[in-house]
């Protein structure tokens, strides 16, 4: 951080109330190493035991699981550790997770994180998709000043499926003419916030959904001439920058273009590369991946941060609003 941004949060340190100066003495206590975080989150699960099915604060322990003080709730009557309400719930080899988080920073394929972690393929899988569900979490709420949108194609694809219903199985090789496409739509404001969705077809009411309800007031959008564009700006009074990128325009006004994102395109498919294509099922989880890279791409980010923003913030998140 900055010494100027510095300055700024200890200005605003006055402004917080006791439960907010609680909140984030609990973030700055956060752990270094992953059994300590374990621990950690165990310890505030004791002290705040919240059921996370019902939200009702009055369980009682009852028993353990796979080492965890296990809890029942009065209310619902189900029960819960620790873990349950994150991705890590019912996983097992927890010894092995700070390793596994480790090769998925190095972007590495399914086959090569479980020979080197000495887990089933099977189990890699489920592994990285549990991880994974970091994608809504991790996509900006709000975006302001100059929007830049536009959208990339990505090839369809059915990889892993066994029996296809939806078309016929493709010979071998680089069949160009049966090939269909998916659009991702791509959000990207000038202070790096980020937003991408998948769209197997490009309507206006698609784009309304998406991108309206993250429009901060005074915000510009710019786009290329595409007609959805043209008339969502026009059907809800925003303040449109086009630019004609096929008559050769890259700069409108010496401000408003679309390079920043176009190159988040380029960077985004230069990546997936390594993956040799990626199911469109799973699309959106790839792009909440590298999202997670593009945030912390400046920082030093650590194995421990990466499980800590996958599976434990969202725990923490909810045992801090009881």
């Amino acid at each position: 951080m900055k010494s100027t941004d510095f300055a700024q949060l200890k200005c605003h340190l006055t402004e917080l109330q006791p439960r907010q100066r609680h909140e984030l003495l609990m973030l700055l206590q956060q752990p270094d190493s992953f059994p300590e975080l374990i621990a950690w989150l165990e310890e505030l699960t004791a002290s705040h035991p919240t059921c996370p099915h019902c939200h009702d604060d009055t369980p009682y322990k009852w028993g353990s699981m796979n080492s965890r003080q296990r809890y029942r709730c009065r209310a619902c009557k189900k029960t819960f550790t620790s873990l349950t309400g994150t991705p890590l719930s019912r996983l097992r080899m927890a010894e092995r997770w700070l390793a596994y988080a480790e090769r998925m920073m190095a972007s590495m394929t399914l086959r090569n994180a479980a020979k080197q972690c000495q887990i089933n393929l099977g189990t890699s899988f489920r592994w990285r998709h549990r991880f994974l569900q970091l994608v809504d979490y991790l996509k900006s709420s709000e975006l302001g000043g100059i929007i830049e949108a536009d959208e990339t194609m990505i090839r369809e694809s059915f990889k892993g499926k066994r029996k296809l219903s939806q078309r016929k199985p493709h010979r071998r090789g680089n069949d160009k003419k049966n090939v269909k496409w998916v659009k991702v739509m791509v959000l990207r404001d000038r202070n790096h916030n980020e937003a991408d969705f998948v769209m197997k077809r490009f309507t206006l009411r698609k784009l309304e959904r998406c991108l309206l309800p993250r429009l901060q007031p005074g915000a510009v959008l710019c786009s290329d001439g595409h007609l959805n564009y043209e008339a969502l700006a026009a059907k809800h009074y925003l303040l449109h920058k086009p630019v004609n990128s096929s008559a050769g325009q890259r700069v409108r006004e010496e401000i408003f273009h679309i390079q920043g994102v176009n190159a988040y395109h380029s960077r985004l498919k230069q990546w997936m590369m390594r993956f040799h294509g990626v199911a469109t099922k799973y699309l959106h989880r790839y792009l909440g991946w590298f999202r997670w890279f593009e945030q912390t791409r400046k920082s030093d980010a650590q194995p421990i941060d990466f499980i800590w923003q996958c599976a434990i913030q969202p725990r923490f998140q909810q045992l801090k609003r009881t």
